[in-house]
């Protein structure tokens, strides 16, 4: 079927006459700072007395007259003054939106942000508000000035003000008038200060967070995530548009060309051959290789590709004295199958084609639910293991699920991984009170033990399938990140190693900061690599825009180790890219473009959709969900790097390939292991108590 994307972009003319704006040395009331990356010539020009080589900024009413000031007529063909232009627009769009009394912030990117109040969904604990963001742009995907219209998602606003809040360090958040702010702000300037002493605390209202919740007793509801995103996001900016976009009043600041989002230019629009995501798995008994484009349904017929090197592999477990019975029936059902038929599930040995037993003298119960770890480490050091002959995993069976409201509850399973990990003991967390619901309803159930069935042979070093194209020699570095919530930081950033076939080689983990340190180990992996095989190429994977300081020290050793092979950056987005998107109007109302379709978005930027959905639609079914679409951008400090005008489809292509390679669940993930397994470890490593044992840093025990 032909495709029609549609993106979320509204396509406005460029003005008949640009906008004249006044110009002023000093910060005057009603005035905006220009930076001083802004200073174009004119500007120079209008302010000859002044030297402006040692001002920072300048500042502009815009169009309101200063008198006796100087102005300029904004041309718009001079860059800088066509980002003036664009900070004109945004002022235009705050007053905006200010003007209908809404609540008007910057998003974390610093665009323009508008809060609607909803008309369901409010509580007596606290107010909805639907949000949307605008993003402006001038002749990227088109020939016109663009405005992007994005859903950011709900905040729930408390009914109860600051003031009728006991435990002030709680709060986080506020809405205060049209604005927001940070309660915990540092008042370390004059302006905070002063901002702080100025609020009226019965008038600030906290945004919903969930100890502030659990503290006001509001009650919690477990998110309940649509089944097809794009049906929602869509609806949503489809009616926000109709309803305060396309009105005489708003089309006065931004002319649309049409009332209407914009299709996606077709010359923009290629695709990713399926076949290259074709996965190979165990050859059969004669010897013949097998390979097959879905691993959920490859599993139930194909062996893995690579078994643990160990033979002999015990299973024990670890629980909580309460839950001993509910062991039998758990492990019965891993062992042997769920349901009658054992369509989908035979038994962990039929399905990840391993022999496995239990080994119940290791068998470790606690009774302080609370806090097992003193019970826990005093049996495992009674205990021995034979590790030169027997791969042990345990199955720790947690009284607490992700969403419990203590903290050190949920940090539990942490210290328990921990715990083993530094005996050598890979670990799977089995989620108690969800175990017993699924027992009870046994078709979901399969699917769980397949997915832990899965990530039990990764972490026992088994390889459940790898990528069956691999006809190139490279190197692919993965560089990912993961921000404590809780801690408002992000303070990790992992480094593994990959390749060419989606094989996972070794990974080491940093604290954000350490750039020569996570420089070293993207050159250790380099020269290690090189040293067996020559490259065709280095690519890295990188979780955020590589700055200089971080590309520096990799550049420098890599010409100390004479390598003459092109480096290439990729700039991947973890979070899924809800800025600009797109969407297909004729595959009915799904609306998700097919897997491995990519749009380019600007020069170098792209959008490209990983998901199930192959162009015959046969594999599809509604259980592999609609994940939206990552957005990449790609570097070399190469001056000749992209003279290939292939190489940038073989760098997309080797993302999308190895967003193939996710080995802890079945689902079809949109971002690749070279970002998600680090974020995975930056999860969890920085809150062990002594670090990841060098010995299992070559292994997946994270899954």
């Amino acid at each position: 079927m032909q495709e029609h994307l549609k993106t979320n972009i509204l396509n406005f003319k460029w003005p008949n006459s640009a906008p004249t704006i006044y110009l002023t040395l000093e910060d005057i009331e009603g005035s905006h700072p220009i930076h001083n990356s802004k200073f174009s010539r004119q500007i120079k020009e209008v302010f000859p007395d002044a030297d402006l080589s040692n001002k920072e900024q300048i500042f502009t009413t815009f169009t309101t007259v200063i008198p006796d000031a100087p102005s300029i007529k904004l041309n718009l063909v001079d860059g800088r003054e066509l980002r003036i232009y664009k900070q004109f627009l945004k002022h235009q769009l705050r007053n905006y939106f200010k003007s209908k009394d809404y609540i008007v912030v910057k998003n974390f990117v610093g665009d323009v942000q508008v809060w609607m109040p909803s008309k369901k969904g409010n509580t007596a604990d606290y107010n909805l508000y639907y949000k949307f963001s605008f993003k402006i742009q001038f002749a990227k995907l088109t020939d016109l000035p663009e405005l992007i219209v994005s859903y950011d998602g709900t905040s729930k606003v408390l009914t109860t003000s600051v003031k009728d809040i006991e435990d002030s360090e709680l709060i986080k958040r506020c809405v205060y008038g049209q604005k927001t702010f940070n309660y915990q702000m540092d008042l370390d300037t004059e302006e905070k200060q002063e901002f702080y002493n100025a609020i009226q605390f019965e008038q600030a209202y906290p945004i919903f967070n969930l100890p502030l919740a659990r503290a006001l007793d509001i009650p919690i509801e477990e998110p309940v995530r649509p089944a097809n995103k794009y049906q929602k996001y869509v609806a949503l900016i489809n009616n926000f548009a109709t309803n305060y976009l396309f009105t005489e009043d708003f089309k006065a600041i931004f002319p649309f060309k049409n009332d209407a989002f914009i299709d996606v230019p077709l010359n923009r629009i290629n695709h990713i051959d399926p076949q290259v995501g074709l996965l190979e798995f165990g050859k059969d008994q004669y010897g013949n290789k097998k390979t097959h484009l879905v691993p959920k349904l490859a599993m139930n017929n194909l062996n893995p590709y690579k078994r643990p090197n160990n033979q002999n592999i015990k299973f024990f477990f670890v629980y909580h004295t309460s839950h001993k019975e509910a062991i039998k029936t758990f492990y019965n059902n891993l062992k042997t199958g769920v349901t009658a038929d054992k369509k989908y599930f035979k038994g962990i040995e039929a399905y990840v084609n391993i022999k496995a037993s239990t080994s119940k003298e290791h068998f470790i119960e606690f009774t302080n639910e609370n806090n097992p770890i003193p019970e826990i480490t005093e049996q495992l050091e009674n205990l021995s293991f034979d590790h030169d002959n027997v791969r042990y995993a345990a199955f720790y069976l947690s009284p607490f699920d992700k969403f419990t409201p203590n903290p050190e509850d949920r940090d539990i399973y942490i210290q328990i991984k921990e715990l083993f990990l530094n005996e050598g003991i890979v670990t799977q967390v089995v989620d108690y009170e969800k175990m017993v619901v699924n027992i009870e309803n046994q078709y979901n159930f399969q699917f769980s033990l397949q997915n832990m069935a899965l990530a039990i042979h990764a972490k026992l070093g088994g390889a459940p399938w790898k990528l069956a194209v691999t006809d190139k020699k490279e190197l692919v570095i993965g560089v990912g990140a993961f921000t404590n919530q809780g801690e408002n930081r992000r303070y990790i950033a992992s480094a593994f190693s990959f390749q060419n076939n989606g094989l996972f080689r070794k990974f080491e983990y940093f604290n954000q900061n350490e750039t020569e340190l996570l420089a070293g180990s993207i050159s250790t992996a380099i020269r290690d690599f090189t040293s067996v095989s020559k490259a065709d190429k280095v690519v890295i994977h990188f979780y955020k825009e590589m700055s200089y300081e971080e590309l520096k020290p990799i550049i420098e050793r890599m010409n100390k180790l004479d390598l003459k092979v092109p480096l290439y950056i990729l700039n991947i987005n973890k979070t899924e890219s809800e800025d600009i998107i797109a969407y297909d109007l004729n595959w009915g109302d799904k609306l998700m473009p097919v897997s491995g379709t990519y749009i380019r978005i600007a020069e170098n930027q792209f959008l490209l959709f990983n998901n199930a959905r192959y162009p015959s639609d046969r594999f599809y079914s509604d259980t592999d969900g609609y994940p939206f679409p990552i957005k990449i951008k790609i570097s070399s400090p190469d001056e000749d790097a992209f003279e290939d005008v292939e190489v940038i489809e073989e760098l997309l292509t080797q993302v999308y390939q190895f967003s193939r390679l996710y080995w802890k669940s079945l689902r079809q993930q949109n971002v690749p292991i070279t970002i998600k397994y680090p974020e995975m470890v930056a999860q969890i490593a920085p809150r062990f108590n002594n670090g990841v044992p060098d010995d299992a840093k070559d292994a997946l025990w994270f899954l």
